[in-house]
């Protein structure tokens, strides 16, 4: 019967590497202030479909980069994405921007990261913004590419991070 008998060499390696990797791990999400991404069912953004996302700013000084995540698979039938975009601000005033996002390129190559038939795309909305009012904020996606059903949406969602 063979039994081991951990050394101290082997113990603080172990000790390292356990440490090393938890620190690792740890930090992807370090500097992650928000993130939501809300599944589609079915791979179907229905036009009346609004998607909501809601975080409170405590802080009108801190800085954040903002990006919103599209997954897509590859039955999706068109190059670009249309949104409506619109920011809800504590005081209920409001505004709404379109966003077009290219998800393939003119040859037909997908943008996004991923193999199989999902793609991965982190588009910047704006960096180095900063919420001049504190308190809750919403934001609301909806779909603006002029059918009922579009097809091929995985899910979609907004990050921010520090900055």
């Amino acid at each position: 019967m063979f039994v081991y008998i951990m050394t101290a060499l082997h113990r603080n390696l172990l000790i390292f590497f356990l440490m090393l990797s938890t620190s690792i791990l740890g930090s992807c999400k370090y500097n992650t202030f928000y993130h939501k991404a809300i599944i589609l069912p079915a791979e179907i953004w229905n036009k009346d479909s609004l998607l909501v996302y809601e975080f409170t700013i405590d802080d009108s000084q801190q800085f954040y980069n903002f990006y919103f995540d599209v997954r897509n698979t590859t039955d999706y039938p068109f190059q670009n994405l249309y949104l409506f975009f619109t920011t809800q601000f504590p005081d209920s005033t409001s505004f709404t921007d379109t966003l077009n996002c290219i998800l393939c390129d003119a040859y037909g190559r997908w943008t996004g990261k991923g193999s199989g038939r999902i793609k991965e795309n982190r588009f910047v909305l704006k960096q180095k913004v900063r919420f001049a009012q504190t308190g809750i904020y919403t934001f609301f996606a909806q779909q603006a590419m002029r059918t009922d059903e579009l097809m091929g949406i995985t899910d979609f969602g907004i990050t921010l991070q520090y900055e």
